[in-house]
């Protein structure tokens, strides 16, 4: 029996990406590594979040909190984190 491939995932909507790259800008990581992070919450999400908040908001909480250092995102996206080459 084959494997099952993943379906292809949808793009981040324009505004997503521009409040990941407003973000990054006051942040040491880039636009790229919170998309990456945004990602992981979107999946964080439908593996176990709550349904009383909207997966955009579930994702966008976990970049503020890798952003912030505050919570736990930044010790889950440790290998994201120490990947920052941005001064």
């Amino acid at each position: 029996m084959a494997a099952k491939k993943a379906p292809p995932r949808k793009p981040l909507s324009a505004s997503v990406k521009a409040t990941l790259k407003k973000k990054a800008e006051g942040s040491k990581f880039t636009a790229s590594q919170l998309e990456k992070v945004y990602r992981r919450g979107q999946g964080a999400y439908l593996s176990s979040g709550s349904r009383n908040v909207p997966m955009s908001a579930w994702a966008m909480g976990r970049v503020n909190s890798f952003v912030s250092g505050k919570g736990g995102a930044r010790k889950a996206d440790a290998d994201i984190a120490k990947k920052s080459k941005k001064k």
